[in-house]
């Protein structure tokens, strides 16, 4: 019986560490950028990070790399955990950090 505990607890111990074996230099540099000052920063930087967490899976399947390549999407996942932000301010559209504001797309005022 104690055998079986502590071998849990080695497992558990294992499955609870988030960080992944190597990020890419990009990825890193993902979580190493400054904390936002203010509250509309924060929020522009949660913004469209939902969509962009959906989209790279599939990006990288056509580039054919494998779904945790570099780290990216752990990355972008726990810098969104470290902001705080909500399910909601991850759902809101893009505000540019993700895309280009000058995008095609957009409408025009």
């Amino acid at each position: 019986m104690r055998i079986a505990l502590i071998i849990l607890a080695v497992a558990l111990a294992g499955c609870a560490s988030k960080t992944p074996p190597k990020l890419d230099d990009a990825a890193q540099a993902i979580l190493d950028r400054p904390m936002p000052t203010s509250e509309q920063q924060r929020l522009w930087e949660c913004a469209g990070t939902t969509q962009t967490l959906l989209s790279l899976p599939k990006l990288f399947k056509m580039q054919g790399h494998p779904l945790d390549w570099g780290g990216y999407i752990w990355a972008i996942s726990e810098r969104a955990r470290r902001l705080g932000c909500s399910k909601a301010e991850m759902d809101a559209p893009d505000q540019g950090r993700w895309s280009s504001k000058s995008s095609s797309n957009q409408v025009k005022p």
